[in-house]
């Protein structure tokens, strides 16, 4: 999957929960797609969250991991952190931000799942103004690959 189309992508959306489903993800993002291109990583906080401070720091800490993690890819990374519905949000974002595509991965596996799951991905497949790549990741080594162009 390496092919001109790909690399002329300029800004790729990757929405994370902080699980490792959400994290594969973002690695193949990373891996498949470093040329010149940028990586956003957007965290969906609840609306209801008591205390964003706390929430914020705690999004730092893994945001700097990602950070860490991805040095060695050549793209920028910026982070985002939106608060909302995770279809909606996700959705929202990349018709605000000219998203050229977004990469998720097809579950979570915390307490903030519903990120990544099911419906979630559902709704950006079908809502989502460029193409979604969802990467599940399955226990054995092989992973599957669904793209909204094939629904």
């Amino acid at each position: 999957m390496t092919d001109n189309k790909h690399r002329n992508l300029r800004t790729i959306l990757c929405p994370v929960d902080f699980s490792a489903a959400s994290e594969r993800a973002l690695i193949h993002a990373a891996e498949r797609h470093s040329r010149g291109t940028e990586l956003v990583i957007l965290h969906i906080g609840s609306k209801g969250s008591i205390d964003r401070g706390v929430l914020l720091r705690e999004h730092l800490h893994h945001f700097s991991r990602y950070s860490d993690m991805l040095s060695s890819y050549n793209c920028s990374v910026r982070f985002a952190v939106e608060y909302g519905s995770p279809a909606d949000a996700i959705i929202d974002y990349a018709k605000t931000h000219n998203i050229d595509m977004i990469v998720m991965g097809s579950h979570g596996e915390n307490n903030i799942h519903r990120l990544l799951v099911g419906s979630t991905t559902e709704t950006v497949m079908r809502h989502a103004p460029c193409p979604v790549l969802v990467f599940k990741a399955p226990e054995s080594a092989e992973a599957t690959y669904v793209t909204s162009a094939a629904l």
